[in-house]
Order: C-alpha cells, then sequence, then structure tokens
C-alpha cells in the first residue's frame, strides 16, 4: 500500500487523531479483560488490538473499499474508475489504404493506491480478438480544471495468429469524462503507430476478452 493519491496534510492529519482515538480504546479493551484469561494471553501474543493493528486495519478498509465512498473524498480525490469501458480504436496503421479501426475494449483494476489496466483489440469484421495490453506503469493525475487523466505505458502482445504483429510497447493518456462515464485519448507504440481511443464504461465485471460472448 502506498499513498500517492492521498492528500498529504489530511493523511498526516488523521492519523494523529486516529492514533490518540486508538490508543485510548486499545487502553480500555485491555482493561476490560480478566487478567488471568487465555483470550488476555492470545491477544497480547497476536497483538490485534494495539494502535499500530488498528490503524493498519482502518487504513487497508479505507485503500480497499472506504475511498469510493463521499466519505473519504477529503482524503482520496481521484476517480472510481473500476470496470469495464468498452469502444473503438483509431490507428495510423494502414489497411487498405486507410487508417485502421478496431473495437476496444478496456478493463480497469483500482484501489485508493494503485491502477492496473488491460486492454483488448480486435477487427469489427471478423470479430476476432488480434491483440491485447497489460499496463507496466500507471499514474492519474487531476488537472487544473478538476478533470483526471490517466497515463498508462502499456506492453502489447498479438494473438498467436497475428503472424503480422509481434510483442510492442506503448503510452497512452486517456480523459475521464465522469458525466458520460467516457475515457477519451490517444497513444503512440514504438512500432511507429499512433492513434486516438474512446470507451464507455458497460459493467464493473471483468471478462479478460474483448467479446462478452
Amino acid at each position: 500500500m502506498n499513498f500517492k493519491y492521498y492528500k498529504s496534510k489530511s493523511l498526516i492529519l488523521f492519523i494523529i487523531i486516529l492514533s490518540i482515538v486508538y490508543s485510548q480504546l486499545s487502553k480500555e479493551l485491555d482493561q476490560l479483560l480478566p487478567t488471568d484469561s487465555t483470550f488476555r494471553e492470545i491477544w497480547k501474543y497476536v497483538d490485534l488490538f494495539s494502535t499500530f493493528s488498528l490503524l493498519f486495519l482502518t487504513l487497508l478498509f479505507i485503500n480497499e473499499i472506504g475511498w469510493k465512498w463521499k466519505l473519504f473524498k477529503w482524503l482520496v480525490d481521484i476517480p472510481n474508475l473500476n470496470g469495464r469501458y468498452e469502444g473503438t480504436l483509431e490507428s495510423t496503421y494502414q489497411t487498405n489504404g486507410a487508417n485502421t479501426i478496431k473495437d476496444c475494449a478496456i478493463e480497469i483494476t483500482q484501489t485508493a493506491s494503485k491502477i492496473k489496466i488491460l486492454s483488448y483489440y480486435g477487427d469489427p469484421e471478423t470479430e476476432n480478438q488480434t491483440s491485447s495490453g497489460k499496463s507496466v506503469s500507471e499514474e492519474i493525475y487531476k488537472e487544473v480544471d478538476g478533470f483526471f487523466i490517466i497515463y498508462h505505458i502499456y506492453l502489447g502482445e498479438p494473438n498467436k495468429l497475428e503472424t503480422h504483429l509481434n510483442v510492442h510497447s506503448g503510452s497512452s493518456s486517456m480523459k475521464y469524462h465522469p458525466d458520460e462515464k467516457k475515457l477519451i485519448g490517444n497513444y503512440y507504440n514504438d512500432r511507429t503507430n499512433k492513434g486516438k481511443l474512446e470507451v464507455t464504461f458497460k459493467q464493473k465485471k471483468l471478462l479478460s476478452k474483448l467479446r462478452r460472448s
């Protein structure tokens, strides 16, 4: 767990206040246990209700679940992008003398501290998946206008049947439009192809493939 998407001042203040509260709570819980009980020995051995343990469990909850709630926006201010997005990608790679249009699906797994992006591409005519991409580096950046940009570097891998393609790396930037739940942006890869993509949120469930069927 890291804290790069947390607001630093809010996080420090939050930890200080929680430490004071949990320190007192831990003392009171300790006093409630019989001095000669087996549970007390187990408690002290596991150290489950120490100030550190309670603080860690709270931050873990916020990192995995709580950050999605409006209640914690003062602490973590990033959009919840979890889910599957579908749309199209237009590439400068030429097919019959024109830019190539591909179906595109992007699947995002996210917590308050990290984001992972998987992408799938295919031919809209044959409906075959031709390649996929896995992010190796990601960053969410908030612009001055309040919109968020998702930057990521990815490793692309073609399907075995696509002999004209090869493993490649690339990067993209996508702007998130919360009113439409869309990601719109551009990409570039080391095969000197570039282009634009636009995908719209479809569902929370991830499919790990291009097509639903």
